[in-house]
């Protein structure tokens, strides 16, 4: 099943921009490690990028920008355990970070850890009750589950708050298919057609 919102383009957008947004107080050497893992990162020099950020993280513990930049790395490596664990590890330091929740649901996802994944989906959802990411994500969860009806309602609810996404249309109409509901498959799939015209 495909992802609508990987973390792929997240680790770019992350990446570059957590060099710029440090926390006051953080350890003059993790922020030169951190510095230097964005750079390496931005090279795709992962494994060293890797290095830097777990340099950075062990001069300070609680550097929230390392560990969610490595556990993206992590993610992106296909290292789940790894990604989990710095996730779980960010959610510690920042209880209501809907982001960790929900980059933590999409690795237990790729785990096809379905159940775990759609309780921290459901939990960036109570946090941030507009993320369309994370409806999209649970369900995808929800369907891989063959949990159809609750597919469709997450996938409903991300059209309406991005109504433009073609790709939830998709995400929609493959589940209608799978319901042998082929008239609602049909019109979602002309909706994300006129969508990507």
């Amino acid at each position: 099943m495909k992802k609508v919102f990987g973390l792929s383009f997240a680790l770019s957008f992350v990446i570059t921009l957590s060099a710029f947004a440090q926390p006051p107080g953080v350890n003059k050497g993790a922020v030169e490690a951190f510095n230097k893992g964005v750079s390496e990162a931005n090279k795709r020099n992962f494994k060293e990028a890797i290095s830097f950020y777990s340099k950075a993280i062990e001069l300070d513990p609680k550097y929230a920008n390392a560990l969610h930049n490595r556990g993206i790395i992590y993610y992106n490596m296909r290292s789940q355990p790894e990604a989990i664990a710095d996730f779980t590890a960010l959610i510690g330091i920042n209880p209501k970070d809907h982001d960790a929740y929900n980059e933590r649901g999409l690795a237990y996802a790729d785990q096809k850890k379905y159940e775990e994944s759609i309780v921290d989906y459901t939990k960036a959802i109570e946090l941030n009750a507009t993320y369309t990411a994370a409806y999209n994500h649970r369900g995808n969860s929800a369907f891989a589950m063959k949990k159809y009806t609750d597919a469709i309602t997450d996938y409903t609810k991300a059209i309406e708050l991005e109504p433009a996404d073609a790709k939830l249309f998709n995400n929609r109409a493959n589940v209608y298919k799978a319901m042998g509901k082929d008239k609602e498959a049909e019109d979602d799939l002309a909706k994300a057609k006129n969508l990507t015209k």
